[in-house]
This record gives structure tokens, sequence and C-alpha cells, in this order.
């Protein structure tokens, strides 16, 4: 059963609740979107881009027997405000409220409720687990780097294949586009540390989230994973190209409870099938295409398995019905 629902006391927060068929007590597992104007379903609105990536991952999730729930960001769905004007904070607060709301849903189990951020989620979701106590945490596609690391990389990455190209590549190595890129993107990002403004303007015409990006730029991900107890797994393709799956390596040492990570073979950012090698730079072209693509069914197993193992296996309030 799946129903609308709205939350929040001085931000009204509209979102989809999920809950598996039959009466009971259910583990709940709460969907962090990624970055942008992104509404609950992983969608831009007016069509401009569909996704539907968190309604698919919640309607898998009911059918495994969690309650689920997804809700708008700030200024999209149904929800008022400015999608870019919230900062880090806002969107952590969001989603401590959507904790709070199932913790007082009498269908859920306050003790496995499992936080599962994408993308720019999993750091929202890091930082969640820092202030409260959480049943769970599941990092899709991210997980250990900041904002500011996960988007140095994605720079170094497109600088590799410009200067990999067989003639072009020779003219961006003579102009050091690759510390270009950096000189760039540090200037940038200094605007935005000496603002105090939610949004500013770069280039006259461009408005950036200012705040947005000056809390991430302060967050320490890897010191919030340290108060970590909670299980906690990680899922990641070896073709994305926006988060990185080496530093991975470095979550069971850092976290206090239980972790495992799994990288997926042909499996992108989106966490859908991709065949094509990896490459930011085609990244755009092959997006409308690779959305026409199912979820991949060696990260839902991998899902199935940690959640079965850590969540129902043991679950001992069976629903009726």
């Amino acid at each position: 059963m799946e129903k609308e629902v709205v939350f929040g006391e001085k931000n009204r927060i509209y979102g989809t609740l999920s809950l598996p068929a039959g009466e009971g007590v259910y583990p709940a597992i709460l969907l962090i979107a990624g970055s942008g104007p992104l509404d609950r379903d992983g969608n831009v609105g007016n069509g401009k881009l569909t996704t539907n990536l968190y309604k698919e991952l919640a309607e898998f999730f009911t059918g495994l027997g969690f309650v689920t729930l997804r809700y708008d960001k700030p200024g999209t769905g149904k929800r008022e405000g400015n999608w870019m004007a919230a900062g880090m904070w806002d969107l952590v607060g969001d989603a401590r409220t959507a904790v709070e709301y199932l913790q007082a849903n009498p269908n859920v189990d306050k003790e496995r409720i499992i936080v599962a951020g994408h993308s720019e989620g999993t750091i929202l979701a890091t930082a969640l687990g820092k202030s409260m106590p959480l049943g769970g945490v599941i990092f899709l596609s991210g997980g250990v780097d900041n904002l500011f690391e996960a988007l140095s990389k994605q720079r170094e990455l497109g600088s590799n294949e410009l200067l990999a190209k067989p003639v072009l590549g020779k003219f961006f190595k003579l102009i050091n586009v690759a510390q270009k890129s950096e000189n760039s993107a540090a200037k940038m990002m200094e605007k935005f540390k000496q603002s105090k403004e939610d949004i500013v303007k770069v280039q006259i015409f461009f408005k950036q989230p200012a705040k947005w990006y000056r809390e991430h730029g302060a967050f320490n991900t890897r010191e919030a994973l340290k108060s970590m107890s909670c299980p906690v797994l990680a899922v990641i393709g070896d073709k994305d190209h926006l988060a990185d799956k080496e530093v991975l390596a470095e979550l069971p040492s850092l976290v206090k409870g239980k972790s495992e990570f799994a990288i997926i073979k042909d499996m992108e950012h989106g966490l859908r099938i991709q065949t094509e090698e990896l490459s930011i730079l085609k990244s755009g072209k092959r997006f409308k295409e690779i959305l026409k693509r199912p979820l991949h069914p060696e990260a839902l197993s991998k899902l199935e398995g940690w959640l079965n193992e850590n969540y129902l296996a043991n679950n001992h309030k069976e629903h009726v019905g």
C-alpha cells in the first residue's frame, strides 16, 4: 500500500509512505536523494528529467518487507521553498524529521530504521548518523568522501580523459588544462566561503548554492563515520563517474559497527546497467539511453541479501495477514 503523507511542524514535508501487505510492525527504510532539484521519486519537475530511481527503489524495498519513506526536497514536488537556498544542514534536518516521523508510526519497528542515501544522500546519511542513533545505513553510489573530495576527483577524471585524446590531448597538456580546472574551482569555492548569502551569482548570470557548498566544504565525513555503530553497507558501480569506489576500502576502519561494501560490475551512478566504458565526458550523451535500462540485478541482489541477514532473518515481530 502506498499513500501520500505530510510531516514536519514548521516546514511541511510531502512524501510517499509505502507499507508491505498485511498488518504488523516492520523495519523501515528512509530514502535520501542526491543533489539537485529532485523530488521524492528522483525526478525534476515539468518533465525536465524522469529517472524514477527512488520510486523504483521504494517498490523494491517494500516488496522485501520494509516500510519505505521518500520525500520531496525544498521547492520540488508539492513542497514549498527553494532547493538552491537549502544548505547541507537544512537537508540533514529534513532527514531527521523524516526519521522521527517513521519512529512515531505504529507500523514501524523503531529499532530497525535504516537510512539509504544516494549520491549526496550518502553524505547527508553520514551527518545524520553522527547526530542520532540509526538502525542501519546504506550508501548508494557514494560514501566516505565529502562533496569537495568527490568534485575534485570528478574534475581529475575529466582532465585525464581530455589529456588522453590522441591529438587534442597534447594541446590540453600544453595549456595545463588540469591545473586551470583546479584553479577555477578553488576561486569559485573561495567566493562561496567568503559570502554569507544562500545563493550567489557567478559569471554575472549563473546562480549557485553558496550556503550548500560552504556547509559541505566544512563537513568531515571520515570523522563523522567514526561515531557510527550501526550496520553499514556501501554499494557502488565500477562505471560510476561521480563517486570513488576505491575509498570504500576505508569504511571498516572508520565505523564502529560491522560494515561491508560491494563494487558492482557494469553499474553506473544511477544504479543502472552500463556496459560501455567509464567516461565522464560521454556520460551526458549516454544518460537518456541508460535511463531506459533496469536497476542492476546484482546490486539489488546484494541489497536483498544484506537486508535479509541483518533485519529480516531474525525478525521476532512477525506481521499478521
